[in-house]
């Protein structure tokens, strides 16, 4: 039993190893002109490490004639790349692991492959019925040993740094993700080339435009948006429009730059495709399959063009006289009426989509508005040394895709500096009960998700003093606490299906599981990390989290943003 313990000790370790060195290191039996594009990816990413007589799993098979190959190898980079690598030998006794050391896994020294390396299987010792006779033999036909007369060894490593310009390999542009190389091309590539010349997309030239062809409306809104919020003063803002955008570091040279067409001109989808805001309103058609998935249909949509500057403005406006249901009640004889949530957190989502956009995909910022939801999506890259999690409604660094265009807001007013817009949208929340958005950033793009704030889901649900629903299903008071009472007995009685379908929620079949999965796994008194739901759901983190909203009747939250934790009420 202990030495089982060990052997999953030791396999772990070596996964962990693994998935830490693929992005740094790469082993390669003998040297291949091809890897010059792995050098080439090294270069234009964090740098790296290429060893070169070294198989995948870290023993040293040894090099032929390593002495040309010192020889060699630095001029061919140099010519190919136009770089310099830092390339050194070593020797070791027999077939020494290098990337293990003494503590090898055995699910990594039991491979054939290896037995073979570290001279312990070999075709003339094997007999040839051997089921693995075959296999060995293709082995050592096609990977050849190395070894000096007194048993050494020689392996070769190639260090690469992280370069400040690009490096090209025959005309192509390289870099690592992962573990993996790809070839740099399109939008990917002109971003690439514009970071190491040290510019920005948004600072591209423009040519055959002028100061005269932008619009004076948006050039007018922005001097009463900076005089407004104190960013700017009055003398400084009534310059001439072509003095204004050249403080506003908004020329280079003789041309207007791609910011300052984006901001202001009157019909930037001229010059860049796919810079408007489109707006669509999605509602519950039905469901289908046998895991009951809903089908939602878009109903309506809109498309908000024009100047930059202006179209968040027109966005939000558009988005809370069309699209957003105002919800009635009375207080007395007063009436009130609640939005899903407010337009401050509706505004900074806004802004931070224009502000982070990657502009060169031609792709436009999409607002999908639903019942109970409003998701935000730019094809943007989310900051590596920005969180995505809790973190992000705490102090962190500002690092705008764009800094001239977020220069430009943050003068009009529009966007705070120094990472607060979360901080706001966190105030904001905090005022009308409303869960922090979801910020979703794997699959390319960046998603935010915004559920509605407490008392607009409860009036969706209940309707106008808690009868008839948004849904249309009549409901009572003595009902609601008849339900909610059943609710409690369910969880204290161990019925967890029943705890959750006594409510009248929109559950499809497959979310219902879901539900019961999570209760069933959770013990009375211990507390869970978003992790474990994760691993037990095999969902990302931002799907776990709107699944663990579904049951805030039965589960409560503890801890603070860094040590959130999840526990049974």
């Amino acid at each position: 039993m202990e030495r089982n313990l060990v052997d999953k000790i030791d396999n772990y370790n070596a996964k962990q190893q693994k998935n830490q060195e693929s992005q740094l290191i790469e082993w390669k039996w003998s040297w291949q002109d091809e890897f010059l594009k792995w050098l080439c990816g090294y270069a234009n990413t964090d740098g790296g490490t290429l060893y070169i007589g070294v198989n995948d799993d870290g023993y040293v098979v040894g090099i032929e004639n390593s002495k040309r190959m010192l020889e060699s190898l630095p001029n061919k980079i140099r010519d190919k790349l136009g770089m310099i690598a830092s390339i050194n030998i070593y020797k070791t006794h027999g077939a020494e692991n290098i990337r293990y050391g003494n503590r090898i896994p055995k699910s990594i020294s039991g491979k054939l492959i290896n037995q073979y390396v570290c001279g312990k299987l070999n075709c003339e010792r094997m007999e040839s019925t051997d089921k693995r006779y075959k296999t060995l033999e293709v082995i050592e036909k096609e990977n050849k040993i190395w070894e000096e007369a007194d048993g050494t060894r020689e392996y070769i490593s190639i260090e690469v740094i992280k370069y400040p310009f690009a490096v090209s390999c025959e005309g192509k542009y390289y870099k690592r993700s992962g573990s993996t190389l790809h070839e740099l091309n399109g939008f990917e590539l002109q971003n690439f080339l514009l970071e190491r010349a040290g510019k920005t997309w948004d600072t591209v030239p423009v040519p055959k435009t002028g100061v005269s062809d932008l619009s004076k409306d948006a050039l007018n809104a922005f001097r009463m948006k900076a005089v407004k919020s104190n960013r700017m003063t009055e003398s400084e803002v009534n310059v001439s429009d072509e003095l204004l955008l050249r403080n506003l570091k908004l020329f280079d040279g003789e041309y207007l730059t791609r910011a300052a067409i984006l901001l202001f001109h009157p019909t930037p989808e001229r010059y860049v495709t796919g810079s408007y805001i489109k707006i669509g309103y999605f509602s519950l058609l039905g469901t289908f399959g046998e895991n009951a998935e809903p089908i939602e249909d878009l109903q309506y949509q809109d498309v908000v063009d024009g100047p930059l500057l202006l179209q968040v403005d027109k966005a939000i406006d558009l988005i809370f006289t069309k699209y957003f249901k105002a919800l009635v009640d009375y207080e007395g004889i007063q009436r009130t009426e609640t939005y899903m949530l407010t337009r401050g957190i509706i505004r900074e989502l806004l802004l931070n989509a224009v502000d982070h956009k990657d502009y060169a995909t031609g792709v436009p910022i999409q607002v999908s508005i639903y019942e109970d939801r409003i998701i935000i999506f730019n094809m943007g890259f989310w900051p590596k040394r920005v969180p995505t999690d809790e973190r992000i409604y705490e102090k962190h660094e500002s690092v705008p895709h764009n800094p001239k265009i977020a220069d430009v807001s943050f003068r009009s007013g529009d966007v705070e500096a120094w990472g607060r817009g979360f901080l706001k949208i966190k105030a904001e929340c905090k005022k009308v009960n409303a869960p922090l958005p979801i910020i979703d950033a794997e699959n390319g793009g960046v998603s935010i998700s915004a559920y509605g704030c407490e008392k607009y889901m409860s009036m969706l649900r209940y309707g106008q003093y808690g009868q008839v629903g948004a849904d249309g299903i009549w409901r009572n008071k003595e009902n609601v606490n008849r339900k909610s009472g059943d609710k409690k007995a369910a969880i204290k009685s161990g019925d967890k299906k029943a705890a959750i379908k006594s409510g009248d929620k929109k559950v499809t079949k497959k979310t219902q599981m879901q539900y019961d999965k999570i209760l069933a796994f959770m013990e009375e008194g211990k507390e869970y990390g978003i992790w474990d739901f994760c691993e037990l759901l095999h969902l990302k983190e931002s799907r776990t989290k709107v699944i663990l909203q579904g049951l805030s009747d039965y589960i409560e939250l503890v801890g603070g943003n860094r040590d959130r934790r999840y526990k049974k009420k």
